[in-house]
């Protein structure tokens, strides 16, 4: 059980599950916004892309 048990916490905060596991009453909100603000900020190394760039990308390869 104990694998059980660490997969279960592991996919608590996953993306794809908070809002689930709010309304479940699994995590509460404070704990989303907590696990939210320690995330590191990786703005420095984002590649920015805009939609219409990726527009005129599909046009051209047409």
């Amino acid at each position: 059980m104990v694998l059980l048990d660490e997969a279960v916490e592991k996919k608590k905060f996953d993306t794809r599950m908070i809002e689930r596991n709010v309304a479940r009453n699994v995590v509460s909100s404070v704990e989303v916004e907590k696990m939210f603000s320690q995330l590191p900020d990786d703005e420095e190394s984002a590649i920015w892309v805009s939609t219409e760039s990726l527009e005129d990308e599909s046009i051209a390869e047409s």
